[in-house]
């Protein structure tokens, strides 16, 4: 009998406590205010800057009848190079110490930061057998290039 009174106080305190808890105001537990007005302002959002020594990314398919030649990329410039081949093979780049894994629907992907010139092959594993090739070129290389045709132009006459 006791035991029967007590758990119908215990039901009565429980439900005055749900009862008052639902009348408080929430905000005003939280920071101690009773303030019912608040403002806030939307978020800024700002477009990151793009440094110039991004390319977005590069993407090859290798396999085929076609040899792909990553084009000329400056020394000091990342290159996200997206390989993808025509059957599943692995793939490196041995001169960067790169391995991945390309399928059709899977492309490896390998980012690469070169530091000196030349070709760099992307080779077929375990055979080794060129896939594709990266040109990078001295960031200076492509400037006289260009100078040297309009030295060549106005020789011309042109």
């Amino acid at each position: 009998m006791a035991a029967r009174r007590l758990l119908i106080v215990m039901l009565v305190l429980l439900g005055l406590s749900t009862l008052a808890a639902a009348l408080v105001p929430q905000h005003s537990l939280r920071d101690g205010t009773t303030s019912a007005t608040t403002t806030t302002q939307p978020p800024t959002t700002t477009q990151p800057a793009i440094s110039p020594a991004f390319l977005p990314p590069t993407k090859i398919t290798v396999g085929g009848k076609q040899f792909p030649v990553v084009s000329p990329v400056k020394v000091g410039q990342q290159l996200v190079l997206l390989v993808a081949s025509r059957t599943p093979t692995q793939l490196a780049i041995r001169e960067f110490g790169q391995l991945g894994f390309a399928a059709p629907d899977a492309p490896a992907r390998f980012e690469l930061l070169p530091t000196v010139a030349g070709t760099f092959g992307i080779q077929f594993e375990p055979s080794g057998e060129v896939a594709a090739k990266i040109q990078v070129v001295a960031p200076s290389q492509k400037r006289q290039k260009a100078k040297k045709g309009k030295a060549k132009s106005r020789a011309r006459g042109g």
